[in-house]
């Protein structure tokens, strides 16, 4: 049999042609979902429960019992405007929080209450508001019917998420709806953070039960690309360990699988804090800005450094390698100048294999769009930081840069890591 049969180049171009329809059936799943989560909540269900309510910081306990006065907290007014949407998922109904209403300082505990009446008809149930600064807990009438986010008073809290609590059968009537709600110190904030950023619902258990749907709907929406893309990143990291062998650039297919298992953690956290209780943000942040981020620029720049052929490889190795040093130590210590200086040494180990592409690389337009896609997820903070748009809303949903980015990124880096396949003497020679 000839030493170059076209048999032997098909199960590599299968695989990556299978993996760019799969890739392909991914996105239009995703899109079916932005746009069913997108969808404005059915007209007419519940009451929300926005306008005058009182306010006070701190905490305790007592403040749940209906009987307490409160004539003397802030009195507060909040205008759940559907078409104010948050800059993130895209939830409608945004409210300044309680940094914008006078407690421009406040991090902590903060308490909110205000009167409601029940008809005397019908099942009646609260859907909890979808987005907090941080978590929550609610009281009807001094007893617990529930909260999100983990109990106030836990050391770290997670993310709020939709939730419907039922009114006991009793409530019917003039009542005492309070939130105990609680922002989680020490993070970055901007001055219109803290408590309450949307208002609870009030409606009929049939009502309630279709509102908390759409709210579901549109929080998976707001999270699907970043469960959809770690799953298509971990796949072509198999691809790459498959492919890696009897690729021309076994080290460029080592380290991109590297960091295609990264990047996937980097991006699966945040589905897994918006639909879960299983990481806190605090863990999150700190995996993310730690572990997996830095590392991710380290893997991907040597990746990029074993694209082409040629000297000045251990240079911009070395040069990596400091600078993840650099980013972890500035991280760590709270030093933002090590921090920022490690970046930008990845940026110029980047800039430095790209000129290299450029002059002498193979592939050079395909590697160097694929690069840049990726670099653009890489350095999502410091494009932010230079005030390049962040979030665009497709169907009322947020979708960011680097999710485009990586869309984009994913059926070219399929293309890359199977091209250029080693000359068939690499490969064993047929039986006679």
């Amino acid at each position: 049999m000839p030493r170059h049969a076209p048999w032997r180049h098909w199960p590599i171009l299968s695989i990556r042609n299978g993996f760019c329809l799969f890739w392909l059936i991914l996105l239009l799943a995703t899109g079916v979902m932005l746009a069913i989560g997108g969808r404005p909540d059915p007209p007419g269900l519940g009451h929300v429960l926005d306008g005058p309510w009182r306010f006070h910081a701190g905490d305790d306990p007592a403040w749940a019992d209906p009987r307490m006065d409160d004539r003397s907290w802030d009195r507060i007014v909040l205008v759940s405007n559907p078409d104010n949407r948050d800059g993130d998922v895209g939830i409608p109904g945004y409210l300044a929080g309680w940094r914008a209403r006078g407690h421009p300082d406040l991090d902590g505990y903060g308490w909110y209450r205000r009167q409601v009446t029940l008809p005397r008809q019908g099942n009646w149930v609260v859907l909890g508001p979808p987005l907090v600064d941080d978590a929550y807990e609610m009281f009807w009438n001094g007893h617990r019917i529930g909260g999100v986010g983990r109990p106030p008073g836990s050391p770290d809290v997670t993310s709020t998420r939709p939730t419907l609590m039922r009114l006991p059968a009793s409530a019917a009537g003039p009542g005492l709806l309070a939130i105990r709600a609680f922002m989680q110190p020490g993070f970055d904030r901007d001055g219109q953070s803290g408590g309450l950023r949307t208002v609870p619902t009030l409606a009929s258990d049939t009502q309630g039960a279709a509102l908390y749907r759409a709210e579901w709907h549109r929080t998976i929406a707001g999270y699907i690309v970043d469960a959809v893309e770690p799953a298509a990143m971990l796949l072509l990291a198999l691809i790459a360990v498959v492919a890696g062998p009897a690729a021309t650039r076994r080290g460029f297919a080592r380290w991109a699988a590297l960091g295609l298992v990264l990047s996937a953690c980097l991006r699966l956290g945040n589905a897994v804090i918006a639909w879960t209780d299983l990481i806190s943000l605090r863990t999150l942040l700190w995996q993310n800005g730690v572990i997996l981020a830095p590392l991710a620029k380290l893997a991907w720049t040597i990746a990029w450094n074993h694209w082409t052929h040629g000297g000045g490889r251990r240079v911009i190795t070395a040069a990596a390698l400091i600078a993840w040093i650099a980013v972890l130590a500035g991280t760590l210590g709270h030093a933002h100048l090590a921090a920022d200086v490690g970046r930008a040494v990845f940026a110029l180990c980047l800039v430095a294999i790209a000129i290299r592409i450029a002059l002498r690389g193979e592939h050079r337009l395909l590697a160097l769009t694929t690069m840049l896609l990726i670099a653009t997820g890489l350095f999502a903070s410091d494009l932010s930081a230079w005030r390049v748009p962040g979030i665009w809303f497709p169907f009322n949903i947020g979708v960011s840069r680097s999710q485009y980015a990586y869309a984009l990124a994913l059926p070219l880096l399929a293309i890359l890591l199977t091209a250029g396949r080693r000359s068939s003497s690499s490969f064993p020679r047929s039986a006679q």
